[in-house]
């Protein structure tokens, strides 16, 4: 699980519905697997930017449908954290930093941006 090949090639070819992150949470070897952008489509909610953290490590993956020269459509590592000997509350706050950017994950309202 800590080989990010790896990781990606479990996930679909496609934004990843939400409540699999949720069954992906109940496995012994994921400490935590959350949406941070989510979209509504045909009903489901799907993720197209999370955060899964593991012992070894935590990822931000993103899925894009734009394919480029230098990046082909589909699931990538945007910001891995080494987790090795470190406290898992650390990795997973230096995760969610690196996996918000420069957005708010809460948005504020039209009138107040």
């Amino acid at each position: 699980m800590a080989d990010t090949g790896d990781f990606l090639d479990s996930f679909p070819e496609s934004p990843i519905p939400t409540h699999t992150l949720t069954q992906l949470e109940r496995s012994d070897r994921i400490r935590t697997a959350i949406p941070l952008v989510t979209e509504e489509h045909g009903g489901k909610e799907l993720s197209r930017r999370v955060v899964i953290q593991t012992d070894a490590v935590a990822v931000v993956a993103a899925y894009s449908d734009n394919e480029t020269e230098s990046h082909p459509a589909g699931w990538r590592i945007v910001h891995r954290v080494d987790g090795a000997g470190r406290d898992p509350d650390a990795v997973f706050e230096e995760a969610m930093v690196a996996g918000q950017g420069e957005r708010s994950l809460i948005e504020p309202p039209a009138d107040e941006a």
